[in-house]
């Protein structure tokens, strides 16, 4: 079962969201929280497979939340779920560390399956929001520096698969390494992108034009 911790200040959106998710089969609701410092507790204590977290809430945004979580090492996948479709906010979450960004309007069955891809380490977003997501960060990336982060070949290769959604073993077997291998790489990696997670990294790389 993946285990789902529900974030969002109105009870109506949560008790939705347990009716849905219960019905998939293979997903378990393991608590809830109304704000950024319940979500803070409750991922502490539960250490669930996936966040669903609203941007917006009272006391810290979700997207403070998301880097307060990455802080004390929440090994939970993030995603926003929000009715806010600004590319600003989409930025701002992806940088915070937030594994996916979808919005309340996405349909239940493609909601599902982003928690499923989430739990298996894979990055989720809104299609609607890829075409901006791409312009912003490309727009961004012109500003900055390729030799500044001193990536090699390698480094990017893996990035780039990483940002494609493959797993450390999925790169590991396309690049003739050990999983244990690009893991190890991916921790170089953060440390000169000054990231403290693989969608960090990869949303970095990509403002910096690196891959």
């Amino acid at each position: 079962m993946i285990s789902v911790l529900l974030v969002d200040d109105h009870p109506v959106v949560i008790e939705g969201l347990r009716k849905l998710l219960a019905a998939a089969g293979d997903i378990e609701v393991t608590g809830e929280a109304h704000d950024a410092a319940g979500a803070l507790e409750q991922a502490r204590i539960l250490r669930p497979d996936v966040i669903l977290l609203d941007l917006r809430m009272p006391g810290a945004s979700g997207v403070q939340a998301t880097r307060r979580l990455r802080e004390q090492e929440s090994s939970s996948a993030v995603i926003i779920l929000t009715s806010y479709g600004d590319q600003a906010y989409v930025r701002q979450a992806l940088e915070a560390g937030a594994d996916g960004y979808l919005l309340k309007s996405t349909p239940p069955e493609e909601l599902i399956t982003s928690i499923r891809a989430a739990a298996r380490g894979r990055r989720q977003l809104s299609p609607e929001l890829l075409d901006g997501v791409l312009s912003d960060f490309g727009g961004l990336a012109r500003e900055r520096t390729r030799a500044k982060a001193d990536l090699s070949d390698d480094d990017r290769e893996i990035l780039r698969r990483a940002s494609e959604g493959a797993t450390n073993r999925e790169i590991g077997a396309a690049m003739g390494r050990s999983e244990i291998a690009i893991k190890k790489r991916l921790q170089l990696i953060f440390g000169k992108l000054g990231a403290v997670d693989r969608a960090h990294a990869v949303a970095e790389a990509i403002r910096r034009g690196l891959i």
